[in-house]
């Protein structure tokens, strides 16, 4: 059931789910929400990465660099959309169009090579964005990727919304969420359009009708 969360409760739940869960079993999720665009950025650790889609390591040196990353990038894209639901506006759709990998973690001697022991806290980004059309009133997104986080695994979201921040934490107990931006009742809100006053547009002209006549009548006399 599509639950909707109380910013209180969902602050709570974060608290508690990071408490209990190991640093490697969480991942995090920033959703910026523009009144005709949403981009969702997925910041995974290499362990997960590995739960995914299996060994990253495929020259098993125990050592994960860019090219191995790069290599496993259509099977990864292939499994977040299977096992990542959205709808937009109360309609199915997809995770959008995606960036190129970025690996989050600092250059050694030029190369971006991570070794086995690493692997907890070194970090990859990977970004969704798509056009949403008239606006976005609401994203839904649900989760099915728990058999492979593990039962303590959980997504740490954050959603953005000009000032506003809400976090909301995803997990096997609580595997998705509707949010509602208010963009497509924004209007509701708004005053009315005040009228043009033709008050003083009127009085002036009749002004100088009454002076045109009086004069014409002076004149006559």
């Amino acid at each position: 059931m599509r639950g909707r969360l109380s910013r209180l409760s969902c602050l709570l739940l974060l608290v508690n789910s990071s408490s209990w869960a190991h640093p490697s079993d969480i991942s995090y999720l920033r959703v910026k929400a523009e009144r005709q665009r949403v981009e969702m950025r997925f910041t995974f650790n290499l362990v997960m990465l590995s739960r995914f889609v299996g060994s990253l390591d495929t020259n098993a040196d125990r050592h994960i660099d860019k090219a191995e990353l790069e290599a496993i990038t259509p099977e990864l894209l292939g499994f977040l959309g299977q096992k990542i639901q959205v709808e937009v506006n109360g309609k199915k759709a997809t995770l959008g169009v995606a960036r190129q990998l970025e690996c989050v973690w600092p250059v050694s001697d030029g190369m971006m090579r991570v070794a086995e022991a690493d692997y907890p806290v070194r970090y990859v980004d990977i970004a969704f964005t798509q056009e949403v059309s008239p606006v976005l009133a609401d994203l839904w997104l649900g989760f099915e990727l728990w058999e492979q986080t593990g039962p303590l695994g959980t997504i740490e979201a954050t959603y953005e919304q000009d000032e506003l921040r809400t976090q909301v934490p995803f997990s096997a107990g609580e595997p998705d969420y509707l949010y509602d931006t208010g963009f497509a009742v924004e209007s509701v809100f708004q005053e009315p359009a005040k009228s043009p006053d033709w008050r003083p547009w009127a009085i002036g002209v009749a002004f100088c009708f009454l002076t045109l006549m009086a004069w014409r009548f002076l004149k006559r006399r």
